[in-house]
C-alpha cells in the first residue's frame, strides 16, 4: 500500500472526531504511527487517547518526532512523565530544545531512584560523554551532581556568576555537602562563587548560605557568545540575587590574564595597575597582540607599550587611545603598504591637535608618504602646505625638480622643497619627465603624480596657468577628471592642445549625464569617439554620433566624421546596443560591420538600414550592399538580409522613384499593424524566445506597443497564451485583457496543455475534469487557478482526480497559504469546502470505523474522484 501524506492523515483523524479515535487507531495503526512520527499537528483527542491507553510503542514513536512549534507542547508533556527510556531521545536532536531539555531534567526528579538513568544508554551517561554547549548549558541545573560537575568543567566559563551559583545549589540539593565541596576547587568557578561555596561548606546550614547571597553586580565573561543565554529553568528562589563582584586583578594574576588574552575586546579591569611591572614583563617576554591593544586603550598606558601595540596591529589600534608623538617618529613609513595607516593616524592627529602639521612637515619622513597622507581637507594642513607651495613660485624647473626627486627622496617634506629649489637649475630647458598619454578608462592618480596634483591644486591660479603648457596629457586628464580645474585653466588647456583635449574626460562608465551633454556640444570627432567607447550613452546619443548629427547647428557644415577608432571598436565589439545605431548612420562601412555581427529581426529595421544608406550615398551603395558576399565575422555564405527584403529593395532599385517606394514600404513595416503581426508570429514560436523577440522589436522600431491593434487582433483570433502572459508584464497592458491573461497563465502551468497555439482553449475546470493531477509534484497550476478564481475548492473536492491527490491538496491548503488567512474570501471558501467534505463523508461513511479504514486503504490506488471513492467504499462495506 502506498504511504499516505501526513497532512492527509492529520486531516482524516480530525474529521473523524474523538468518538472514532480508539477504533480508528486500532484499525489504522500503521497510519497512526506514521502520523505520530511526523511533524503535522496532532488532534488533542488523539494525544489524550494515546496517554490514556499508555501505548508504549506509540509513545516511543511520538518522542522521536521533529521538534516543531505544533509538536512542542506534546513533547513537553512527555518529558514531564520522567520516563528514563525517553530521556535521551527527547534531550538530543536538532532545533531549539532549551525548554524541552529543561523539562526532561525537571521530569527526572519524579523518579531519581530509577537506576536506568545511569545505564550505558541512559541520560546521565549521554550527558557525561558529550561536550556540546547546547546540551550542557541546561545540565547546569540537573538533579545529577556528576552531570552538573561535568557541565561546569565544560561550559562553566561561559556561564555568569548566577548560573554557576544555580549549579552549586543543584549539586547541594541532590548530592550533599561532600559533592558541593569538590566544586570549590574547579578552576572555571568565578572567585566570588568559589568563596561563597567554601563558606557554605563550612556553615551549619549550607543551603541558607547559598540562598542568601548578597546583592551585587557581576560581569559575565564577554567572550561568551551572544546566543548562549541560559535556558528557561524551574522557579529558583534565589534566581534574581547577585553574587559579589570579582575584584580587579593585579600582580602576577594580571600578567597571567594578559598573557592569555587573544582579543582586544576582552574585559580586564586595569584600575590601579602597576605599569612598571607590565613594562618589565613585556621586556622579558613580549605580551600578545590582544593584551597590548587592551593596554593601549587605557589613557595611562606608557608610550613603549602603545608603540609596541601599534607596530603589531596598526589596523586595530584603539580609536580612543592617546596619540604619542613616537607613533609617528619611531615608525618606518617608507613601505608603500603603510600609506593607509599613516593617513589614518595623521587624520586623527590633525583633528585633535596631537600632531601639529608644521612639526609633521619638518620631522616625519619620507616626504612622499607624508604629503600623500596629510588630510588636506583640514584648514591647518591646507594653510601649511599652501605656504610651502608658494615658495616654489611659477618656475617649471623648480616644480620639475620636486616631481623628479619625490619618488626616491628619504628626507622630510620641508627638506624636499628646499632640495627642489636648490636643484632647479639642473632641470632648466627640460620637458615633463616620462610623459604619458591619456588612459581609457582613466584611473585615479597614484604615487608622486597624485602628490604633485595635490600640491598643484594648492598653487594660485596664476601659477597653475603658467605651468599648464609643461604638463603631460595624463596629468591634464587627471586634472580634468579628478580635480575640476577653473574655467580659465580649462580654457588654457584647450588653447594649448585643442578642444580634443577634453576627450580625456570621456573615460568613465560613471560619467554624469550633464557632463556627457556638455561634451557632445563641442561636436568634436575625437571627443565623440571616446564618449561612444567609454561612457554610458543613451541609444539616441549613440545614433546621433554614428549618423554624424551635430549638437550645435552652427558648429560646421555636413555630418561629423567618425574616427577610425570607432570603426575598429565596432568591428571588434559584440555589444548589440553599440552596433544597432548603425542602422541610422547611412554609412556603407558601418552597414557591413552591422550585418556581419548582428541579425536584424524586423523588416522595419532592415528597410531602415537600406533607406538611410540610399539617402546618404545613393542607390548604387544599396545595390552594392545587396550584391555583397563577404561580411566581417560572418561565416555563412547566405546574405544576412532575407529574400523578402531583397525583393522589396531590388523592386525599388528598378523603379523610377525608388527611394520614395522604399520609404513607403518602410512606413508600412513600421506601422502598428505590422508590429502587431510581428508579435503574433513571435508568440507562435518558442516560449523562451518571446521576451527576446519583444526586446528586438523595441530596439529596431522604437519603444511602446500597438495596444489598440493587439486588442483588435485578440478579438479577431485570440493571441497565444505565451504572448498574452509576456505582454501582461508591461505596466501599460490593457485592463480588458487581464481576465484572459489569468486563464492563459493557468493553461501554461498545466503539464498537459503547455504550448497549444491553435484549436480549443480549455477552461481550468475542463482541465481539472479531463486530466489527472500529477501525484508527486506540487500543484502549481492548481494553486494559480484557485488564487485567480478560475477554480473553487469545492470544484477541486468534487472533480479532481485521483482522490488521494485531491484530498492531500485540500488538507495542505491552509498550511501552504498562511498569508491568505482572512483575505477576503479565501478562508471562507476553505471553510465551505470543509463543510461539504464533512457532509459528503458523513453521508457515505457515517460513524462506522470499518468504512473509514476501507476508504483510506482504497485511496492510494484509486484513480477516481473523492465522491467516487466514497461511493465505492460504501458499496464495498454494504
Amino acid at each position: 500500500m502506498a504511504t499516505l501524506d501526513e497532512s492527509l492523515l492529520s486531516a482524516t483523524f480530525r474529521l473523524a472526531g474523538p468518538a472514532l479515535a480508539p477504533e480508528l487507531m486500532a484499525r489504522l495503526r500503521e497510519e497512526a504511527m506514521a502520523l505520530m512520527a511526523g511533524r503535522e499537528p496532532l488532534p488533542d483527542y488523539l494525544v489524550d487517547e494515546m496517554f490514556a491507553t499508555g501505548d508504549a510503542e506509540m509513545i516511543w514513536t511520538l518522542s522521536g518526532c521533529p521538534l516543531t512549534h505544533e509538536r512542542e507542547p506534546v513533547l513537553l508533556r512527555l518529558a514531564a512523565l520522567g520516563y528514563t527510556a525517553l530521556g535521551p531521545r527527547l534531550y538530543r536532536g536538532y532545533g531549539d530544545r532549551r525548554k524541552l531539555r529543561a523539562a526532561v531534567l525537571e521530569g527526572a526528579k519524579r523518579n531519581l531512584d530509577d537506576p536506568d538513568w545511569h545505564e550505558p544508554d541512559g541520560l546521565v551517561e549521554y550527558l557525561l560523554n558529550t561536550s556540546g554547549p547546547d546540551e550542557l548549558r541546561p545540565a547546569l541545573r540537573a538533579p545529577f551532581p556528576r552531570v552538573v560537575r561535568h557541565a561546569l568543567k565544560s561550559v562553566g566559563y561561559k556561564a555568569d556568576a548566577n548560573e554557576q551559583l544555580a549549579a552549586c545549589r543543584a549539586v547541594l540539593a541532590y548530592g550533599g555537602v561532600a559533592e558541593l565541596s569538590e566544586l570549590a576547587e574547579l578552576p572555571v568557578l568565578r572567585p566570588a562563587v568559589a568563596e561563597l561555596v567554601r563558606r557554605a561548606v563550612a556553615a551549619p546550614d549550607p543551603a541558607a548560605v547559598l540562598e542568601t547571597a548578597p546583592v551585587a553586580e557581576d560581569t559575565a565573561d564577554p567572550a561568551a557568545p551572544a546566543n548562549t543565554a541560559a535556558p528557561a529553568a524551574p522557579a529558583d528562589p534565589a534566581g534574581s540575587e547577585r553574587v559579589p563582584s570579582v575584584p580587579a586583578l593585579s600582580g602576577a594574576a594580571l600578567v597571567g590574564r594578559l598573557r592569555e588574552a587573544r582579543w582586544a575586546r576582552e574585559d580586564i579591569p586595569l584600575d590601579g595597575v602597576d605599569w612598571d611591572l607590565l613594562l618589565a614583563e613585556h621586556g622579558r617576554e613580549p605580551l600578545p597582540n590582544g593584551a597590548l591593544l587592551i593596554l593601549a586603550a587605557h589613557r595611562d598606558c606608557p608610550d613603549d607599550l602603545m608603540l609596541a601595540a601599534y607596530k603589531k596591529s596598526p589596523q586595530h589600534f584603539p580609536a580612543t587611545s592617546r596619540l604619542p608623538w613616537r607613533l609617528l617618529s619611531d615608525s618606518d613609513w617608507g613601505d608603500s603598504y603603510s600609506h593607509f595607516n599613516l593617513s589614518k593616524l595623521l587624520r586623527r592627529g590633525a583633528k585633535d591637535g596631537a600632531y601639529p602639521v608644521g612639526r609633521v612637515l619638518t620631522e616625519i619622513r619620507p616626504a612622499r608618504a607624508v604629503l600623500g597622507s596629510l588630510p588636506c581637507e583640514e584648514a591647518s594642513v591646507r594653510e601649511a602646505l599652501t605656504g610651502l607651495v608658494a615658495e616654489l613660485g611659477e618656475d617649471f624647473t623648480t616644480w620639475r625638480a620636486l616631481y623628479s626627486l619625490m619618488p626616491r627622496f628619504t628626507g622630510t617634506s620641508t627638506e624636499l622643497f628646499a632640495a627642489a629649489r636648490e636643484q632647479s637649475a639642473k632641470h632648466r630647458g627640460k620637458t615633463w619627465p616620462r610623459p604619458l598619454a591619456p588612459e581609457y578608462p582613466v584611473s585615479a592618480p597614484e604615487g608622486a603624480r597624485a602628490v604633485f596634483l595635490q600640491l598643484y591644486g594648492l598653487a594660485t591660479e596664476d601659477v597653475q596657468l603658467a605651468l599648464a603648457e609643461h604638463l603631460d596629457l595624463r596629468t591634464i586628464q587627471h586634472l580634468l577628471v579628478h580635480r575640476r580645474p577653473s574655467a580659465a585653466l580649462r580654457d588654457r588647456f584647450i588653447a594649448l592642445h585643442g578642444v580634443s583635449v577634453l576627450a580625456g574626460i570621456a573615460s568613465s562608465w560613471e560619467l554624469p549625464e550633464d557632463t556627457i551633454a556638455e561634451l557632445l556640444r563641442h561636436d568634436d570627432p575625437e571627443i565623440n569617439a571616446k564618449l561612444y567607447i567609454y561612457t554610458p550613452l543613451s541609444p539616441e546619443q549613440r545614433r546621433q554620433i554614428l549618423s554624424g548629427q551635430r549638437t550645435d547647428p552652427d558648429s560646421g557644415e555636413g555630418p561629423l566624421p567618425l574616427t577610425e577608432e570607432v570603426f575598429a571598436e565596432l568591428r571588434d565589439s559584440g555589444r548589440r546596443h553599440w552596433l544597432l545605431p548603425a542602422c541610422e548612420a547611412g554609412d556603407p562601412r558601418l552597414a557591413r560591420i552591422l550585418l556581419g555581427k548582428v541579425k536584424l529581426h524586423t523588416l522595419a529595421g532592415q528597410l531602415r538600414l537600406l533607406e538611410r544608406l540610399w539617402t546618404q550615398h545613393g542607390a548604387e551603395e544599396v545595390r552594392a550592399l545587396l550584391d555583397e558576399t563577404e561580411f566581417p565575422e560572418r561565416r555563412s555564405k547566405k546574405h544576412p538580409l532575407p529574400a523578402a527584403t531583397h525583393k522589396i529593395a531590388r523592386s525599388a532599385l528598378e523603379s523610377a522613384d525608388g527611394l520614395a517606394e522604399l520609404r513607403e514600404q518602410l512606413a508600412r513595416a513600421q506601422s502598428p499593424a505590422s508590429r502587431a503581426a510581428f508579435l503574433r508570429a513571435a508568440g507562435e514560436g518558442r516560449r523562451d524566445q518571446l521576451a527576446a523577440a519583444m526586446e528586438r522589436l523595441a530596439e529596431e522600431t522604437g519603444p511602446g506597443l500597438p495596444w489598440e491593434e493587439l486588442t483588435a487582433e485578440h478579438g479577431r483570433e485570440p493571441l497565444t497564451d505565451a504572448l498574452l502572459v509576456e505582454l501582461a508584464k508591461r505596466d501599460d497592458f490593457p485592463g480588458e485583457l487581464r481576465v484572459d491573461v489569468r486563464l492563459a497563465e493557468v493553461r501554461l502551468e498545466h503539464n498537459a496543455h503547455p504550448h497549444r497555439l491553435t484549436g480549443p482553449r480549455p477552461t481550468a475546470l475542463e482541465l481539472l475534469r479531463h486530466h489527472q493531477l500529477p501525484r508527486y509534484f506540487r500543484q502549481e497550476w492548481l494553486d494559480k487557478a484557485v488564487s485567480y478564481g478560475q477554480l473553487s475548492l469545492s470544484e477541486v473536492l468534487h472533480e479532481a482526480r485521483p482522490a488521494i491527490v485531491a484530498a492531500t491538496y485540500l488538507s495542505k491548503y491552509p498550511a501552504n497559504r498562511p498569508q491568505e488567512a482572512g483575505a477576503g474570501g479565501t478562508d471562507e471558501q476553505f471553510r465551505r469546502a470543509r463543510r461539504e467534505a464533512v457532509d459528503l463523508v458523513a453521508s457515505h461513511l457515517g460513524k462506522d470505523p470499518e468504512a473509514w479504514a476501507v476508504a483510506l486503504r482504497l485511496m492510494p490506488e484509486f484513480t477516481g474522484t473523492l465522491p467516487e471513492l466514497l461511493t465505492t467504499t460504501a458499496a464495498v462495506i454494504s
